[in-house]
């Protein structure tokens, strides 16, 4: 492969190897990504300079784990909108329950919690009931579907970020009873900044962008015969609905109705005023599902 040049170099890098043979999908995708990329750094006139320093933003965000564990990388992916336009591309039903981000902060194997308890210990957050069911696009209940939660406590921090939060904090997984419906007691999670003292915030800083996430609650929810759903509720009234730095704030939004007067605090058990909320979740039957791997 001699006398490499300007006009040629973008298809000498695209026909070096099988040109497919082996994994057509990966050949597709990788000619693509070479083309784009070599058009942008022709486009911009990308300098020496400017490489090195793409370079070491790279090795930094790779290596960068001190706020969240490995999640760099990660938030780099969201922060750019990349996260949300793959699901916007992939989230082709229009009757079910929209997907949206995973996140950087989710763990695996939740504790498993009974219907109604309280997913976390904050003493100074506002109470929030949260209940809802699990429905087919009939609006039939699908009982025994997983619900997985997680979100921030009243300060905007998840048990990962904070070790004085017990392991598992606003953690939980129930399963919803044979009229769908599942039910929890939470706090009003509020918008918070996202992990910034690394490379992905000195990014966000050099561009004039804020750091600030609106405040959601995550959800995973799995049923026998259904599609997975990853989403996201937001919190209405939040600041930041229009301006997420991440791009995740769709329709999904869950209205607090706020309770204070005596009868209501003494029906709930509660010393101060407190929330409640509905949302129904919508699942999609697992034969309609397209793979378009």
């Amino acid at each position: 492969m001699r006398n490499i040049t300007l006009e040629n170099i973008t298809q000498a890098v695209i026909e070096h190897g099988d040109q497919g043979k082996t994994h057509p999908r990966l050949y597709e995708i990788y000619a693509s990504l070479i083309r784009h990329l070599h058009a942008f750094v022709q486009e911009v006139n990308l300098t020496e300079q400017e490489l090195s320093l793409l370079r070491d933003f790279i090795i930094r965000a790779d290596r960068y784990t001190k706020e969240i564990p490995n999640g760099e990388i990660h938030m780099l992916l969201d922060v750019l909108g990349i996260s949300e336009l793959v699901v916007l591309l992939h989230n082709n039903s229009s009757t079910a329950t929209e997907s949206n981000v995973e996140g950087p902060v989710y763990v695996a194997d939740a504790p498993e919690r009974n219907m109604g308890d309280r997913l976390g210990i904050d003493p100074d957050g506002n109470t929030l009931f949260l209940s809802g069911r699990v429905l087919d696009r009939n609006n039939k209940p699908i009982a025994n579907a997983l619900v997985d939660v997680w979100q921030s406590n009243s300060k905007g921090l998840y048990d990962l970020q904070e070790a004085s939060q017990p392991k598992g904090n606003f953690r939980g997984r129930f399963r919803t009873n044979s009229d769908g419906s599942y039910a929890f007691e939470t706090v009003v999670p509020i918008g918070y900044t996202i992990p910034s003292s690394g490379p992905c915030g000195d990014l966000l800083r050099l561009l004039g962008r804020h750091t600030l996430r609106a405040g959601h609650i995550h959800f995973k929810l799995s049923a026998a015969g259904y599609i997975p759903l990853t989403t996201q509720i937001h919190i209405d009234g939040d600041p930041h609905l229009d301006s997420d730095t991440t791009f995740a704030v769709r329709s999904a939004i869950l209205k607090l109705q706020k309770h204070e007067a005596p009868d209501k605090l003494n029906a709930y058990n509660q010393s101060k005023p407190f929330y409640t909320a509905e949302f129904d979740f919508v699942l999609q039957p697992s034969d309609e599902q397209t793979d378009a791997a």
